[in-house]
């Protein structure tokens, strides 16, 4: 049976959480005071960067569980892990002579060499010239496909989603502490300091957009058991979490999303205005998106 059309998402959202515990975005350090960060007025700021390396950990956790094949699958499992350039490398070694061949344009067990010249060009290789770095060559390739990367970014891609910065107008307060030495376990004497936080209980309100490729896809399904996850159990932002600090839970949410040139953007009237599309819950949102 033939398919129709495939659509990429487009949405904008809020989800409005709820601070278990207080809250601590690393600002300055001075002598022993951790201080929050802040703005000139005294407002407590939750950047965008925060909340995408947040949430960009969830996801590492979550892709692996996801049922990929294929390039993704290999993306996943080989270059997602890797913490560094150099480890990214070794991790796709083995796979570099059979990536030789594709590029070579020879029959690949693994590769097809009409795409991975397709992908190789379109993020900038010359393949008139020889490319000497393959090794590099595979790792940006395989990145192309990782659901994480799309989402987030990575190596080779920018990322589709977009944070804005959270600001917090609240008081704070300072949490003693002492250090702890890993070896023994015990108290390391004279190191006493304190920890800049907000309040527990306060409102915080996060919000996203962004495109994700066609409902059903591996990057919308990761969407999807991202924001499950996140209603299921919270997210922890910030600094100090292992001292139980940052714990936040979703008090409710809205999103509204599109297909784009779908259904009632067949001239790009939702384009030019996403919160015409009518709103979502979170988990309604989370099932739209996989849903073919």
């Amino acid at each position: 049976m033939a398919r129709g059309p495939v659509f990429r998402v487009k949405f904008a959202g809020v989800i409005e959480f709820r601070s278990e515990t207080p809250l601590h975005v690393g600002g300055r350090k001075e002598a022993n005071v951790l201080y929050a960060l802040k703005l000139p007025d005294g407002r407590l700021l939750v950047p965008s960067s925060t909340w995408k390396g947040a949430l960009r950990a969830l996801a590492e956790k979550l892709a692996p569980k996801l049922p990929l094949s294929g390039l993704e699958r290999l993306a996943v499992e080989r270059v997602l892990p890797a913490q560094s350039p150099a480890e990214a490398r070794e991790r796709v070694r083995d796979l570099l002579d059979d990536f030789s061949k594709a590029l070579e344009g020879r029959p690949s067990t693994t590769f097809d060499p009409a795409d991975v010249r397709e992908k190789l060009q379109l993020v900038g290789y010359d393949l008139d010239r020889r490319i000497e770095d393959r090794e590099w060559a595979l790792v940006t390739y395989l990145s192309l496909y990782c659901p994480v990367g799309k989402l987030f970014g990575n190596w080779a891609r920018a990322g589709s989603l977009r944070f804005l910065d959270t600001v917090l107008p609240a008081l704070t307060q300072r949490r003693p502490g002492v250090g702890i030495d890993r070896k023994t376990g015990t108290v390391r004497e004279g190191v006493l300091y304190f920890v800049e936080t907000s309040e527990a209980g306060l409102r915080v309100s996060l919000v996203l957009a962004g495109e994700v490729e066609a409902r059903g896809s591996a990057p919308a399904r990761l969407l999807s058991s991202l924001l499950k996850a996140v209603a299921a159990v919270g997210l922890n932002v910030g600094g100090r979490k292992s001292a139980g600090l940052g714990l936040l839970t979703v008090k409710e949410a809205k999103f509204h999303a599109f297909e784009l040139g779908g259904a009632g953007d067949e001239g790009g009237r939702l384009l030019a205005n996403p919160f015409k599309a009518p709103p979502m819950g979170l988990q309604e949102f989370a099932e739209w998106l996989v849903k073919v």
